[in-house]
């Protein structure tokens, strides 16, 4: 077991679902997989505020958090760090996001609002969606964690353990 220390990063993240029980996602950073708004901790921040911000942030919405839902290690692959990223479910007050944040709804103007584009405050354009259980289990793409494919789906039944182990990237 390599003992080498590996500076620990701490990453929010939030499961913002809907009235219609879908989950929010948003397109990572390289555009390649789906993923939950988060990211790191500001200085002073507190999980749960750092969780909100990033719902802000990279999709627009404001949230009313709920409690922690998930707690993950992860190294990624090409950085000399661990991650803990921890993660929070959390309702949307609406379900699509403030108009002075610029997003646009994916088909134009006059469309639902069932996904959209925005710009992130500290990243790039993002698409955000709403995805239901049944719309998320087929998706092509990959989706991090892999828990919320289906396990996610699953609590509220009193056998799921919250730690999702160490995932390597």
């Amino acid at each position: 077991m390599d003992r080498t220390f590996q500076p620990i990063r701490a990453v929010a993240r939030v499961l913002i679902m809907n009235e219609a029980g879908e989950l929010l996602l948003c397109r990572s950073r390289d555009g390649k997989a789906w993923v939950p708004p988060g990211g790191t901790l500001d200085s002073g921040e507190t999980l749960a505020e750092a969780a909100m911000r990033e719902a802000a942030e990279e999709a627009g919405l404001a949230v009313d958090l709920g409690p922690m839902v998930y707690l993950q290690e992860f190294v990624p692959a090409h950085r000399p760090e661990r991650v803990l990223e921890m993660a929070f479910r959390a309702r949307a007050r609406q379900d699509h996001p403030a108009p002075e944040r610029g997003a646009v709804p994916v088909g134009g103007t006059g469309w639902p609002w069932s996904a959209w584009t925005i710009q992130d405050l500290d990243g790039p354009v993002r698409e955000v969606r709403w995805f239901s259980r049944e719309s998320l289990v087929a998706e092509p793409d990959p989706v991090y964690p892999a828990y919320l494919r289906e396990r996610f789906w699953l609590e509220g039944r009193g056998d799921i353990d919250p730690y999702l182990g160490l995932a390597k990237g």
